[in-house]
């Protein structure tokens, strides 16, 4: 009876072996660039076409938003990032054309808390048809992932023509905060 019980040992061990070997760990498995494509909607006032979300290369990561159009007066973006994973935003950005921006701690969807503009987490460049963001991950707390919820519209055009990407109150699918090896 002791060598059948070895025998049946020996393919559980080998199985278990092969799965470890096969296995990508998470961190692996979440790229350090993700680009989200939304169609173009001849309704909405400030079109997005694109957001990217890009790891950090150093200190700041980078989100670039492509609109349908050059920015004009009026247009403003807001963006929501999620940087520890709770799949509720952090911080909250929003900047208008030709203007200054602000930076706040979010209070989820619908509000936002203490104002963070001085820390330097947050820079915002609107210039022909994008938007570029470059943040700090890590601003709050340390991050090993973050996501984004973008909102662009015209000051004083109606709320059915703001465009929300990917969703309103709907996060991106996560990016790495930093390169591997960062």
């Amino acid at each position: 009876m002791r060598p059948l019980g070895f025998l049946a040992v020996v393919p559980i061990a080998a199985l278990a072996a092969a799965v470890a070997l096969t296995t990508v760990p998470a961190s692996a498995a979440v790229p350090v660039e993700r680009v989200v494509k939304d169609a173009a909607e001849g309704d909405k006032a400030y079109d997005v076409r694109s957001v990217t979300l890009r790891a950090a290369e150093g200190t700041m990561a980078k989100v670039r938003v492509v609109h349908g159009r050059r920015v004009a007066v009026g247009d403003g973006v807001d963006v929501w990032f999620d940087t520890d994973d709770d799949r509720r935003p952090d911080i909250y950005l929003t900047g208008h054309a030709f203007s200054e921006y602000a930076a706040f701690k979010a209070r989820g969807w619908n509000g936002h808390g203490r104002d963070i503009s001085n820390r330097g987490c947050v820079a915002l460049t609107m210039i022909a048809r994008r938007s570029v963001i470059r943040f700090d991950p890590s601003c709050l707390a340390p991050s090993a992932r973050f996501s984004v919820s973008v909102r662009s519209f015209v000051e004083g055009e109606p709320e059915s023509t703001v465009d929300y990407v990917p969703g309103r109150d709907r996060l991106t699918r996560k990016v790495r905060s930093y390169l591997p090896g960062q």
